[in-house]
């Protein structure tokens, strides 16, 4: 009998260790995809930054809390356009505004998706792609923020 329960607990742990050990190397390359793309986003920006001069990002309080996507657009990791895109956003998609800034006279807007998974949900839109709802006005002043790359 106990050599029975301690086949059984031998068995628990090596199908335990099988999955811990899938999700490792599930998680290991992730990191090097994301460790990559982050490489080639440093070299387009240090590219973008060569070509016209520092950037130079005007962060400023959203003055709305959610909005409409009026196309099809793309979802950036950062506010330009050379920036990594993360996903295709449909027309008529309902997104939450985080925050908006405005880099080379283009305005964006910080979003995220409801998403089940919450993989790449949350990304720049340029403001031109959304229509807001004038009933979520948040009543913030027009404080700007400004981040220069030096």
């Amino acid at each position: 009998m106990l050599i029975f329960l301690f086949s059984i607990l031998l068995i628990c742990f090596g199908v335990y260790y099988y999955i811990m050990n899938q999700k490792l190397s599930t998680q290991k390359t992730q990191l090097k995809i994301i460790s990559r793309q982050n490489r080639e986003f440093k070299l387009k920006i240090e590219t973008s930054r060569n070509a016209q001069g520092p950037i130079i990002i005007k962060f400023k309080p959203p003055l709305f809390k959610t909005g409409t996507t009026k196309e099809s657009c793309s979802l950036y990791l950062g506010p330009m356009d050379n920036s990594p895109i993360l996903s295709a956003i449909v027309k008529n998609t309902t997104v939450e505004i985080q925050d908006s800034a405005e880099v080379f006279n283009i305005s964006w807007y910080e979003i995220s998706l409801k998403s089940q998974t919450n993989i790449n949900n949350k990304g720049w839109i340029k403001k031109a792609s959304i229509t807001t709802i004038d009933d979520t006005v948040n009543n913030q002043e027009d404080t700007v923020y400004e981040k220069t790359d030096t």
